[in-house]
């Protein structure tokens, strides 16, 4: 199996669907520094609303679960032998006849 297409298509729906989420956000940001360093503090808000938050969800999940899906895929490529190229319909150059 090959995870290459779905890790190509989770990065597109996450990118489309946090863009859209983070794109028409209406929200602020802090941070607040402080000695000794358990008391720094991280506060984010973010807000989206309307059409953006009811498409960008659902994006971020599909995308989650197809990059679930190629981590899957791409750990059981890796135990798999690869199938040999031969074809038993041509020749191969020992079978071929002697021209001089």
């Amino acid at each position: 199996m090959k995870s290459d297409r779905w890790v190509i298509a989770a990065v597109l729906f996450l990118a489309a669907g946090l863009g859209l989420l983070f794109g028409f956000t209406d929200g602020t940001a802090s941070v607040n520094l402080g000695y000794p360093f358990s008391a720094t503090k991280l506060h984010v808000d973010i807000t989206t609303i309307g059409i953006p938050a009811l498409v960008g969800l659902p994006l971020v999940a599909a995308g989650t679960l197809m990059l679930f899906f190629a981590l899957i895929a791409a750990i059981v490529s890796q135990f798999r032998q690869p199938e040999p190229d031969y074809s038993p319909e041509l020749p191969t150059k020992r079978q071929g006849p002697f021209e001089e």
